[in-house]
């Protein structure tokens, strides 16, 4: 892992957690500082986490750590939904089962996330969760596009989480109907399940299946 990376990471664990709420200033010459890095190597961790979506840069000043917008999150989730709704469009294949098993343990490793109260290892596998089902149709391109949107998954769960106001475990529960729809073989289920899973919530989608009044992050 090259320096930047560490740092990127440290401090995307801190704001992912919370430990460096909206509206903390990141000043480069203090943090370059406290890991013993040029502030050159500050300044790369800074683009990568602004194109994350975590922190606004002020040039030349500091940078301050946001929260992504109502609009911004409702985009990220709609193109998140229409490339997994697609990837299930033409059925679970020959291996329902397995699929089962792998939701399952996805789930697994998000409720111990929860339970250590830490979003960064729950966004890594609520990623996880979701990767497995892009990967039912095995359409390359598909899969591709949709890794696009992950470096954004952090951001879109710390502002949905304050937004909607719930905890980890919540957001581990709005699976469980997923897995249950994928379980019982139900694919119209699954698929009125995913969109109810991204959509629910936000101002344009009050006619989603399964609507509860609160997006699912």
């Amino acid at each position: 892992m090259s320096l930047p990376e560490a740092v990127t990471r440290a401090l995307r664990h801190r704001i992912l957690n919370n430990e460096l709420p909206a509206d903390s200033r990141l000043v480069e010459a203090n943090l370059a500082a406290e890991f013993g890095v040029s502030r050159g190597t500050i300044r790369d961790a800074m683009r990568i986490l602004h194109a994350e979506g975590l922190i606004e840069i002020v040039p030349r000043r500091y940078s301050v750590v946001t929260r992504m917008s109502t609009e911004d999150a409702e985009d990220v989730c709609y193109a998140r939904y229409v490339l997994e709704d697609a990837s299930l469009e033409g059925g679970f294949g020959t291996g329902r089962r397995d699929l089962v098993k792998e939701l399952r343990l996805a789930l697994e490793h998000m409720s111990v996330a929860a339970r250590l109260n830490d979003l960064d290892a729950l966004v890594d596998s609520d990623t996880q969760f979701h990767r497995v089902l892009i990967n039912v149709s095995g359409r390359r391109r598909l899969t591709d596009l949709w890794g696009m949107l992950n470096s954004q998954m952090g951001a879109l769960m710390r502002a949905e989480l304050e937004r909607q106001g719930i905890d980890m475990h919540e957001t581990v529960q709005r699976h469980l109907g997923i897995v249950s729809a994928v379980s019982d073989g139900d694919l119209a289920r699954l698929r009125a399940e995913v969109r109810a899973h991204y959509l629910d919530g936000f101002p344009g989608a009050e006619g989603a299946p399964g609507g509860d009044g609160a997006a699912r992050p």
